[in-house]
């Protein structure tokens, strides 16, 4: 019975988006904004576009494969991500570009309309993208989000959370102690010589369960290759940008297109609060926190994400 609807669903969302792009599953190169970018096409129904600007789409490709079933999925190269060519300078990473590069890639792929996955810092660029060209965005699932504040809020809100999650678990309090130690001593090893170099990595998840699922995907990323530095500069959002960003989330409120907004419960970067906030401040979303997850709950915890991804989209 659940595949049949599953098929119902499929043939509901080609029919709904006929006139979307016909684009054939494969491995593409495509001259996006002056750079060479690759993307891949998997699945069947309307265009869903997914990439991150730091970490490109193989971890998404991994991971987001039941989406397939509903949608043609678009996974992106971001620009200096894994094998899509390098701008010449550090501005050309901003976030400007990185909606520029939506709107150019559904241009090239002739999608009417697309969908959007967005996590973490490209759930940002999905928002903007969504704030610059409302018409052209069918719906969103986000993930790994908020409504944000200035930098310094940042800031405040990751020690605010940390000191929560380590009152709650033993596990997060030896996570921040062995991130700690590396940081002071400048070292990979504990007094001891065990490795806790994983410590950066353990902050973002719920527990060491959760963690050794998202390891895998992340040394995967790594060794396609993250956004690469210019010059020996790396990446680093500026107060500027950020200030433009505060300005953009302002509009959020006008937006009307159909959100789905699935946080894990233990984000130590994006407290449930201010998901919540995020969810408040747009007109048609919906807030699903997925409770013994971190900052990736479709790996951490995929089978109740998936669930209630499905049960959204049946709506």
């Amino acid at each position: 019975m659940k595949q049949i609807f599953r098929i119902l669903l499929v043939l509901f969302f080609i029919n709904s988006c006929a006139s979307n792009s016909n684009v054939e599953n494969g491995n593409y190169i495509e001259n996006i904004d002056g750079l060479n970018l690759t993307y891949t096409v998997k699945g069947k129904g309307p265009v869903m576009l997914v990439g991150h600007p730091n970490s490109g789409k193989i971890g998404y490709e991994l991971t987001l494969k039941p989406l397939e079933e509903y949608f043609t999925m678009v996974y992106y190269n971001s620009r200096g991500t894994a094998n899509s060519e390098t701008p010449k300078k550090i501005t050309d990473y901003s976030p400007e570009n990185s909606v520029k590069e939506i709107e150019l890639l559904r241009q090239k792929i002739g999608a009417n309309k697309i969908w959007l996955f967005g996590h973490s810092d490209q759930s940002a660029i999905a928002l903007q993208y969504a704030v610059e060209y409302p018409k052209n965005v069918l719906g969103m699932i986000l993930s790994g989000t908020s409504y944000v504040g200035s930098q310094n809020d940042t800031y405040d809100r990751r020690k605010i959370s940390e000191n929560k999650r380590i009152k709650e678990s033993k596990w997060f309090a030896k996570v921040i102690q062995d991130w700690d130690y590396m940081i002071a001593n400048k070292t990979k090893t504990d007094q001891n010589g065990n490795n806790i170099s994983d410590a950066p990595l353990k902050w973002w998840t719920y527990d060491e369960e959760s963690f050794q699922k998202v390891k895998p995907i992340v040394d995967g990323i790594s060794k396609a290759g993250r956004r690469k530095p210019i010059n020996g500069e790396y990446y680093e959002e500026t107060p500027g940008e950020r200030n433009k960003y505060l300005a953009v989330q302002k509009k959020f409120k006008d937006l009307k297109n159909k959100v789905l907004i699935i946080n894990g419960k233990y984000d130590t970067n994006n407290m449930p609060e201010f998901a919540t906030e995020l969810h408040f401040r747009l007109q048609n979303s919906k807030l699903v926190l997925i409770d013994n997850t971190g900052h990736f709950p479709w790996i951490e915890q995929p089978e109740k994400t998936f669930t209630e991804i499905e049960k959204w989209l049946r709506k």
